[in-house]
């Protein structure tokens, strides 16, 4: 499947034992960005990262400085451009089956900081 030109890239800080909670809200949520439009979401939870060998860098769970009763995911989910993007948000909007999900994502993060950005594709790898 295409990855489209434009990404939207979600970082999450889940509590250990809400991993399964959250993993099916983002099953379920996912599916219904793909029925709106969405081409792709691939989550990813992040493990330790040896940088020996590799001067200047700093691993994620060092920076972060992730507890130890926490689990830091990623995920992106891909769409043809920014403007797909916005009408696909507008339409998941009016979709009833989002907001209760959308609930239980808030509780389960409770109140842990969540970053995302927005990319845009600059080359072919």
């Amino acid at each position: 499947m295409s990855e489209g030109a434009y990404a939207l890239v979600f970082l999450y800080r889940i509590p250990k034992k809400q991993h399964n909670a959250f993993k099916d809200v983002e099953e379920k949520l996912a599916k219904i960005y793909k029925k709106h439009g969405m081409l792709d979401s691939k989550i990813y939870q992040l493990g330790k990262t040896n940088t020996e060998g590799f001067t200047g860098f700093e691993a994620f769970d060092k920076a972060l400085d992730v507890p130890s009763d926490e689990e830091v995911w990623i995920e992106t989910g891909f769409y043809p451009g920014k403007d797909e993007y916005q009408r696909i948000v507008a339409s998941i909007g009016q979709d009833e089956a989002a907001g209760p999900l959308w609930g239980e994502m808030a509780q389960i993060l409770d109140g842990r900081r969540t970053m995302m950005g927005e990319f845009m594709r600059i080359a072919e790898g």
